[in-house]
Parts: structure tokens; sequence; C-alpha cells
């Protein structure tokens, strides 16, 4: 089967290596293609983890191309702020500071099941705008708590499941993704979106012009998701009785508070100041996040063997840097102009409507979803050809970027495995698939429609 999977790997370079390039297009730009198709293939079909699979795309290519092509994204800023995300969110887990938070709302808000459901909502808010992986903040922080509080109420995957567990998971999914979508830093695959956007549509997407955007339709999907969620997979248990003394237990577990979340309390107010403002000052959202990890660093809220112990932030640092050189020197050799020719000839969105040619481009984006079992991935990958494509529209470029970044967080919903938060909540039991699919599917749904018709006249509204 490994083998089967390995096939068109080695196909398309070779393919492209020996096929004859067209005139738009130099010779290693065309070889470069074959390398990008074989690093999609590579990501989809997996058959080995992403990041060796990667190494050896890139080991067998530098027989043929200049390493200096294809590792040159290991050392773009991107490629170091996305590590950074992951590494800050880890702050928040090894000094306590996530779990603090969760159990000091707890204590206080804590009465019934839907209120439950909205502290969780608000604990992963909180924790967004600093926490690039969505992974590590809601599977590593957020979900074990309330999970926690499910199993104290005798909610387990195999005894009581609807009583409140199913409820919290299914909600915990929908409002990771509903964070991710709000804050440029809320996902690390934000970043990514960002990147392509700028250099593929050449807008000028900044972080609080993001915030700005989402703040309407994300939060709208945050304040309504508890409810929603309560209305299409009820809980059995309404009303919570000893969930203070939870939290108490959580709280005394914990000790008093460290000199390591007072720091990371300051460092993570200045990060988010420094994101907010950076239109003002000049200064880039990867500056900050930069800067924010080396305060840590600088500080001993995180030590090195922290750092080398999150290896989800390296694997992808290898994978996605190894992707994004790629894609860059695509870029360079013009390679997407090409493209934009040549989907013309096969696909002509320039006759519709903009409304309705940003809706079939995120359209496309969903129906493509399946395909990945990555967020990033798929950005990675399939949004050059969505940028591309929208670029033969009459749609703003702009508008075309904020709608198809929001799609890529709330399209994860689809599956349980379209991004790490869904993989973390469907694993835990508490929901059968046929129900994680269906109401994933129709909080994609909704979210389509609020972006659509909420969503863009807003943005109109602001000037975007």
């Amino acid at each position: 089967m490994k083998l089967l999977k390995l096939v068109p790997i080695i196909l398309f370079p070779i393919i492209f290596w020996f096929t004859p390039h067209p005139a738009a297009l130099t010779a290693q730009t065309w070889a470069i293609v074959g390398i990008y198709l074989a690093m999609l293939c590579g990501l989809v079909l997996r058959p080995y983890t992403d990041a060796v699979i990667m190494l050896i795309i890139l080991g067998f290519a530098s027989l043929f191309i200049s390493p200096k092509v294809l590792f040159a994204g290991f050392g773009g800023p991107l490629v170091w702020f996305i590590i950074s995300a992951f590494i800050i969110c880890k702050a928040f887990v090894i000094t306590g500071l996530g779990k603090r938070i969760a159990y000091l709302l707890l204590r206080r808000y804590g009465k019934n099941t839907l209120t439950l459901g909205y502290l969780m909502m608000f604990t992963d808010l909180i924790l967004a705008p600093a926490t690039g992986s969505n992974m590590s903040r809601s599977g590593g922080i957020t979900y074990p708590i309330f999970r926690n509080i499910a199993e104290a109420l005798n909610s387990t995957p195999t005894q009581g499941s609807r009583k409140l567990g199913a409820y919290l998971t299914m909600l915990m999914y929908v409002v990771s993704m509903g964070t991710s979508a709000l804050f440029m830093t809320g996902m690390a695959t934000n970043s990514i979106t960002v990147s392509l956007a700028n250099k593929i549509l050449n807008i000028n997407l900044e972080w609080m012009v993001w915030f700005k955007a989402a703040i309407v339709p994300a939060g709208l999907i945050l304040l309504v998701a508890p409810l929603l969620i309560y209305k299409l997979y009820p809980p059995e248990l309404k009303v919570i009785d000893n969930v203070r003394e939870v939290a108490e237990k959580g709280l005394r577990e914990l000790g008093p508070v460290k000199r390591e979340e007072k720091l990371l309390i300051i460092f993570f107010v200045l990060g988010v100041l420094g994101w907010m403002t950076g239109s003002l000052t000049g200064i880039k959202y990867i500056s900050v996040g930069l800067v924010f990890l080396s305060s840590l660093l600088l500080f001993k809220v995180l030590s090195w063997q922290d750092v080398v112990n999150e290896k989800g932030a390296w694997q992808t640092f290898v994978w996605y840097g190894a992707f994004y050189g790629i894609a860059v020197a695509l870029a360079h050799g013009g390679f997407y102009l090409y493209l934009v020719d040549v989907i013309k000839n096969y696909v002509d969105l320039s006759h519709l409507n903009s409304y309705v040619a940003i809706a079939v481009l995120v359209l496309f984006s969903l129906a493509a979803r399946y395909l990945f079992v990555s967020s990033s991935a798929f950005v990675v990958s399939f949004f050059p050809v969505l940028f591309t494509l929208g670029m033969t529209t009459s749609a703003d470029p702009m508008l075309i970027a904020l709608s198809l970044a929001f799609s890529a967080a709330y399209g994860a919903l689809l599956t349980h495995y379209g991004n790490g938060a869904g993989v973390i909540t469907f694993s835990s039991g508490y929901v059968p698939q046929k129900k994680f699919w269906g109401i994933g599917t129709v909080m994609v749904l909704i979210n389509f429609l609020v972006y659509l018709f909420i969503g863009l006249p807003y943005w109109h509204f602001l000037g975007l």
C-alpha cells in the first residue's frame, strides 16, 4: 500500500522534468511544478509522516535543482513565526495559566450546562489571540478541563455520554474553529493564508484588518454557537450542582499564582497590543510573535528543553518550510500568472457577479476539504490555485482573501480529521462519527451563509 502511494510522488517530478516547458516559464520553474505536485500528493496520501515525506522529496530533488531554491523556505520569517506560535501555546500548558483561567471562570459563573458551554467558548476566546496552535489551545488546554468536569459529573464516553460530555465535545470543535477565524494569530494556518494572499493577490492583509473583518461574522457565530449546539445536540443534564467544587479542587491543585504565570500574562497583553497596533507602529505581526517567544525564554518562563520538546512545532517547521519554499519559487517564476491564463480557458467566472464568484470559490474550497487531513496542508497546497482563480473574476482581491481565509477555519468542521482540534475532540469517543460530521456540516452551512450575507456587506461597509 505504501509503495502505491509513492507512485505519483515519484512520477510527477519525472514527468515535469522530461516534458517540454511552456514558453511562459523556464525549465527550472516547470520542474519545480512537478516537485510541488509530488509534495501535494505526499501530504494527501501520506505514505510517511508529513515531515519525513518532505525531506525525502527535497533530498532527491536536490540532485537536479539548486538546494538554495529548494530550502529557501526554511529561512522565511513566516516559518519561524509558526514555530513561535506553537511554542507560545505550550507556555500556557506548562505554566498552568490556561487551566487557572478556566477554573476561575467556572468557579464564578458555572451554573448550568448552557452557561458551561459559554464559559468554554469564552476560555478559548481569551487564549486565542496568543495561541497560534488551536490543536494545543483547544485540545491541550480548554477541552481537557471541561472534559474533566463532564467526567466528574458521571458523563464518560462509555456511560452517560449524552448527559454532558457529548455536548461539550461537539461544541469545543465548533468554538475552536470560531476563535481560529476571529484572530489572525488564532491558528497557524492563518499566517500561511495571509502570506499567500499578499503575494498572489497583491494585497496588504494585516492583523488589525483581519480582526475588524472577523469581529462581526465570526463574533456572531461564536455568540450563538453554544446555544445552537445545545439545540442541535441537547445534553441530558441541564442544571449543574457541584461545578464550583470541581473548580475549587482544580485551583487548589494548581496552588498560588507562580512567577511564570504573571510574566506570561504581561507578555500576553503586550503581544496582543503589538498585533493590534502593527499598522500604526510598523512592527509586523511576525516580529511581535518572535519577540513574544524571545521574552519567554529570556525571563525563563520557558526553557530550551521546553522548546526542543515541542515536536509538533518542529514537524510543522520541516514540512511547511519545504512546501512554502516551493510555493515562493513558483511565484517568483511566474507560475501563478501563467496558471491564470490556463484556468481562463477552462473555468470562466468573469461573467459572474462578484458575490456569486466569491461564493463559488468558497464552495470549491469546502468541497476539497474532504481530501485533506490538515488545515495547513490544505491552505498551502490549494489556496494558491483558488487565489489565482479569483484573479480571473470581478471580485475585489481583499474580499476574496477574507472569504477564503475564514472558510479555512470553519471548513474543517466538515470532517473529524480536517484539523488537529477535531482529531483530539473526536478521538475522545463522546460523539459518533455520523453525528460529528452531520452537526459539523450544519455549522459549515450556517457559517457560509453568515459570511456571505452578513460578512460581505459588512466588509463593504468598512471599505475593505
